[in-house]
């Protein structure tokens, strides 16, 4: 797969650069937050080479990608000029996101830079066990107690690494987060808190244990979002190098043990108690409907706001019993069915995605790949896959399955069941395994599915890469300048989202007019909240974005004034926005304005020989292209 053509394709259909607030990923898709997405072509999206598909959730627009996500994100860092090691604070969106929204993608934003190290350090402790069970090591040696470290490390020092990624999330400083945050697991601290009574200057400390916590790190950064601005108002500039740090350590560490670090250890205790109220109250069908429709909770991506009450759980109980066992019930019955298309289909790319799909979901627990590339794209296997995870969780609610480490479900950390009283725990779980395997191939295979749509999809771009195309040109169609100013060549700005026109075709102009005027009779498709840019679609399908200035976006409106909104009809000659060019250049920006046809993938677009530009001069020729496949 050419993830390079993918992260291009993928960054033109989304609106650019210009359009991302924030990127991350996790372990099988891109997660954007976006200005503006209404413009966005869903189908375009979901027809680009190596992307599965698409789910819109919380504010988020997510792109699946599969296993190889971490490639795309690579090559999509390579060709922007986005910063790879800081995650922006994704604010563009909170109109559209509820405070729950918010949450789910505040724990899924400061979790997901953290879950890998979790990953390894729970299947390092699936080795342990296996280790201790097959009598390969005395447990009081000292090549298992460095096993043991391996496997414990990561847990004992997630509220360290939590506190370095939720940092980045609230903009704080991370090595200030992370020092606060070391005071709750550094070792005197811990063997204070074993003793009666402390306290701080005569307030008393509540006893905590702060190792394995997630709600009092992310509660106490969060706090410290606030602290950081607040000192940095009131320290004189002369002593802010060191005298900022000092007061932001000296408020934010108090108010860590004394009040924040207790609080969150009250509500993750709050979250396991939850937890089992409603697995005691309910018994069996808390985990049947956790079971069957775990893959829906999967497909919104919210299964990552879970990680806590597991952590949690697991450090309470020593256990969890409800999750983790939905999840391989779930997990295992995405992979059976996928086997079973792969096994069934005639199509021979839909074959080697189902397989691959399958691979992923049955071993690693991985089950993104399976639900886009085959299980919702074909729908009758996600039934199945329903029924199987419903049936199998009532098999394993029955026998009262538990999880003792956390580890994505999949037959190679199956050793993540072993604990209890004898085998019977472990022995459950692979009966289980077989079952959610069984079950959801044999209901694939005898229900069935529908293979036309994929047959279309999988050979449309077959036919696309191998037929000769015809063109047939209509008229062309004149664009007139939206301002007066300097010409220049679009592969000469200093940005290559418009440079290798990764979203259009187009020209530029160094404006030496303070307005932008529409260019034709058309629509206002999108108005950025910054209004430095302005989308429009004239009354012939052309779609223009006036861009006005380089990074520009990170004025916040400054300088800049909006005269429309979006869904106005304008006339040609109607103002769009005005700004202050000197003020705009004072402040370090470069002026130079891009004028794209964004979708010139339907249209020719010939540039005329120019220099300097009059208002409605004749900036560009654009005819419509039909492509007609020959062959």
């Amino acid at each position: 797969m050419d993830y390079t053509k993918t992260a291009k394709d993928i960054l033109k259909e989304i609106g650019g650069e210009e359009n991302i607030v924030s990127v991350v990923h996790c372990y099988t898709r891109l997660r954007f937050t976006l200005k503006d997405e209404s413009f966005i072509e869903d189908k375009k999206v979901e027809d680009i080479d190596g992307v599965l598909g698409i789910m819109k959730s919380g504010g988020l627009y997510q792109v699946i990608i599969g296993n190889d996500v971490a490639k795309c994100y690579k090559e999509l860092m390579k060709i922007t000029n986005l910063d790879e090691n800081e995650t922006k604070r994704p604010e563009g969106n909170k109109q559209k996101q509820n405070i729950i929204n918010r949450f789910f993608n505040m724990i899924s934003g400061c979790m997901a830079p953290v879950l890998p190290a979790l990953i390894a350090g729970g299947m390092m402790k699936v080795v342990q066990l296996i280790i201790v069970m097959l009598d390969i090591l005395p447990e009081e040696s000292q090549s298992y107690r460095l096993f043991t470290a391996i496997g414990d490390a990561p847990f004992f020092f997630l509220p360290i690494l939590l506190a370095a990624s939720s940092a980045r999330y609230f903009k704080v400083s991370q090595t200030l987060a992370v020092a606060v945050i070391g005071v709750l697991v550094y070792p005197d601290f811990i063997t204070m808190m074993g003793e009666e009574s402390v306290h701080f200057f005569g307030i008393p400390v509540t006893a905590a244990s702060y190792s394995y916590s997630v709600i009092p790190v992310l509660l106490i950064v969060w706090a410290m979002s606030y602290i950081e601005p607040f000192v940095d108002r009131i320290v004189p500039t002369v002593a802010k190098n060191f005298l900022s740090p000092l007061l932001v350590l000296l408020i934010s560490a108090p108010l860590a043990f004394i009040v924040l670090g207790p609080i969150g250890a009250i509500a993750s205790n709050y979250f396991t108690d939850a937890l089992m109220f409603v697995y005691d109250t309910t018994g069996i069908v808390a985990v049947v409907l956790l079971s069957a429709f775990m893959p829906l909770i999967v497909l919104t991506g919210m299964h990552q706001a879970f990680t806590p009450i597991i952590l949690s759980s697991i450090t309470t109980l020593g256990f969890d019993p409800l999750i983790l066992v939905a999840q391989l019930a779930s997990n295992l019955s995405q992979g059976g069915a996928s086997l079973a298309v792969g096994m069934k289909s005639k199509v021979k790319k839909q074959k080697q995605i189902a397989y691959s799909a399958a691979f992923s979901a049955l071993l690693g627990g991985i089950t993104e790949p399976a639900m886009y590339g085959v299980t919702v794209k074909l729908k009758k296997p996600m039934i199945a896959c329903i029924i199987s995870g419903g049936l199998v969780g009532a098999f394993t609610g029955f026998f009262q399955l538990k999880t003792y480490v956390m580890a994505t479900p999949g037959l190679i950390s199956i050793g993540e069941f072993l604990g209890g009283v004898g085998n019977t725990n472990i022995i459950v779980a692979v009966i289980a395994s077989a079952l959610a395997i069984i079950l959801s191939f044999t209901l694939t295979w005898f229900i069935g599915f529908d293979e036309k749509e994929a047959d279309i999809d999988t050979t449309k771009k077959k036919k696309s890469s191998t037929a000769q195309a015809t063109k047939t040109t209509e008229k062309e169609i004149a664009v007139d300048s939206p301002v007066s100013g300097t010409f220049v060549p679009l592969t000469e700005v200093k940005d290559s989202t418009f440079s290798k026109k990764l979203i259009g075709d187009g020209i530029a102009i160094y404006p030496d007019q303070n307005k932008i005027v529409a260019p034709f009779d058309g629509e206002i498709e999108a108005f950025f909240d910054s209004k430095h840019a302005i989308g429009l679609k004239s009354d012939d399908g052309i779609e223009i974005l006036i861009h006005i200035g380089l990074e520009t976006v990170n004025l916040n409106g400054q300088y800049f004034t909006g005269h429309v909104k979006k869904g106005d009809r304008v006339k040609k000659g109607d103002v769009l926005i005005s700004f202050d060019k000197e003020a705009i250049k004072e402040a370090g920006f470069d002026l130079v304005t891009p004028v794209i046809v964004t979708n010139s993938g339907d249209y020719e677009v010939k540039i005329p020989s120019l220099d300097h530009i009059k208002k409605f001069d004749e900036i560009m020729y654009v005819s419509k292209v039909d492509n007609a496949l020959v062959g």
